[in-house]
């Protein structure tokens, strides 16, 4: 089902969400956040992004194999101190695209559809895309990220 883009001026953007919901469907969840991730030709949407409260977000961890990934309840456990700076864009801010520094390599949890943690460490693109949906379950926005020159 494709649900409409929150506004960024939304209260969904600006508070933390904690873990999700003992009763959460996983696996529709799961298939919303996929399909709109599609239809709004994204790499990456969190829940709060269309309108649901659930710490989950899904995200392409590989463009050349088109491997996507839900994660639910995602937490970075490590942060490398290597940061690259890179122009970023967002679904919820059309057309702007500003340079935000990030650690090039993390490692990360989250869980999956079934309920499973699994650990994986990111690097480049996907390290990038994992930390700026990970901001979206914060109450950050890349606005806030954006480097001053």
């Amino acid at each position: 089902m494709i649900r409409e883009l929150v506004k960024p001026e939304h209260q969904l953007f600006h508070h933390r969400i904690d873990s999700c919901s003992y009763k959460l469907d996983r696996q529709f969840l799961s298939n919303t956040l996929v399909e709109n991730m599609i239809h709004y030709n994204g790499i990456g949407i969190s829940a709060n992004q269309i309108g649901i409260w659930e710490r989950a977000f899904a995200m392409i961890r590989d463009l050349e194999h088109n491997e996507i990934i839900v994660c639910f309840n995602p937490r970075i456990v490590k942060s490398y101190t290597e940061e690259v700076e890179m122009e970023e864009g967002c679904l919820s801010y059309p057309d702007l695209f500003l340079k935000v520094k990030r650690p090039d390599k993390i490692i990360a949890k989250y869980e999956d559809v079934n309920k499973k943690t699994h650990k994986i460490k990111l690097q480049g693109l996907a390290s990038r895309v994992f930390q700026h949906e990970y901001d979206h379950m914060e109450g950050i926005d890349f606005t806030q990220r954006k480097v001053n020159k």
